[in-house]
């Protein structure tokens, strides 16, 4: 017959037979949070929480479970896990993790002969291996200590004598970049303000140079320097009233398509995709233009025209058109200034809106245009949807249009 309590256990729990839960005045009860002790047969009496050779999977230590968590999981074994949990924060008794749950049952039961999680280890092998670590942790702290002679101290100092110092701890750390451009286009996207070209510092100058000898070689330092190439949109910068820096969309005329005058003020707006379908089934008359008033983190508000129509476009119009939405045909460009799309969109952003599960059709496909996609059905994705959109289109409007005011 086994010793061990987790053998014993098996043993009754395969042959059917109940384990007597004794309390301290030896009497026998039913609940196992009034026992004391387990009693398998009269040589063969455990504490309740007595450590079995059942160990946890992905615990540290080789902790094992109870003897009394795991005669409880037996008397619980056709619960759900819900309601198992919940009986053992009542009566105060660890439960088995999900995934040992199986495990152990299908050991306990029969249904297995052998588990991983099953130690099962005679004193004399304790012994040994207790030795044998042992020796082991005495091997390991053994110092070595290196062998001295006079000709390795003497390579040791040739070595050390032929090293230079390229970096130390301080200069490591001064970097030689500039940021200064990212400054500037901060305030372009924060405060709207246009930076002068020749703001940039010159960061061809080493760093720790000072600014009489840079004042001293400018004439050297301006008659070597190539001019700097600008972006093809910013070097004829049309000049533009407050009313005019206004930035224009263009949306899709087609009913059919995701975004029109329809649903685009609600979409940018108050962060909601509603088809347009719907909206023009509910009476909703189509607006000639709608302005979106957008909110930025600073509390700026501003303004953006939407049409769907250029018929009636002037020079300094199609100079403030900064986006445009497509519905993925062609005829949707004719009469603009730029009837084809490589002419387009090397002028203008472009975003194809679609459903995130469809794919970008022929010919949009082949156009240098921006996926925008949309949720059928989860709405609050929405926000990061319209997050996104402007997000793209800041880092296009100041870099090709910083005169707008976005």
């Amino acid at each position: 017959m086994a010793t061990d309590s987790l053998s014993l256990l098996r043993e009754f729990t395969i042959s059917n037979k109940p384990v007597n839960l004794i309390n301290e005045a030896g009497e026998t009860v039913s609940n196992i949070t009034e026992a004391k002790n387990i009693k398998f047969s009269d040589e063969a009496i455990f504490p309740r929480d007595a450590p079995t050779n059942f160990k946890k999977t992905n615990a540290s230590d080789n902790e094992t479970y109870t003897l009394e968590t795991l005669i409880f999981l037996v008397q619980t074994a056709q619960v759900d896990n819900s309601v198992y949990f919940k009986e053992c924060r009542t009566r105060g008794i660890e439960h088995v993790s999900i995934v040992d749950r199986r495990k152990i049952l299908d050991y306990l039961t029969g249904k297995v002969d052998q588990s991983p999680n099953v130690s099962i280890t005679t004193v004399g092998e304790k012994r040994a291996r207790d030795d044998t670590s042992l020796a082991d942790s005495s091997t390991k702290k053994a110092k070595v200590n290196p062998i001295k002679s006079a000709n390795s101290i003497k390579i040791v100092k040739e070595v050390l004598s032929r090293e230079r110092e390229t970096v130390t701890r301080s200069t490591i750390l001064k970097g030689s970049k500039n940021f200064t451009h990212a400054i500037n286009l901060a305030k372009q996207l924060i405060f709207g303000k246009d930076v002068p070209a020749n703001s940039r510092p010159n960061t061809s100058q080493k760093p720790g140079a000072s600014q009489s000898s840079s004042s001293n070689h400018k004439s050297s330092t301006i008659s070597s320097t190539k001019p700097t190439p600008k972006p093809a949109a910013t070097n004829k910068t049309p000049k533009l009233s407050s009313k005019d820096r206004i930035p224009i969309i263009i949306v899709p005329a087609a009913p059919t398509a995701k975004f029109t005058l329809y649903n685009i003020k609600q979409f940018l707006e108050e962060q909601k995709y509603v088809d347009s379908q719907v909206l023009r089934e509910e009476g909703l008359k189509k607006p000639e233009r709608v302005t979106v008033e957008r909110t930025k983190a600073n509390g700026q508000v501003v303004p953006y025209h939407i049409v769907d129509s250029v018929a009636s476009f002037k020079q300094n119009d199609w100079d403030r058109v900064c986006c445009v939405f497509v519905a993925g045909q062609l005829w949707q460009f004719k009469g603009w200034k730029w009837e084809k799309p490589i002419d387009l969109f090397s002028h203008v952003k472009g975003f194809y809106p679609k459903w995130n599960s469809d794919k970008v059709n022929a010919p949009a496909s082949e156009w240098a245009v921006a996926e925008l996609n949309i949720h059928r059905s989860k709405r609050h994705m929405d926000k990061a949807t319209v997050s996104q959109f402007w997000d793209s289109l800041d880092s296009y409007n100041a870099t090709n249009k910083p005169y707008l005011n976005f």
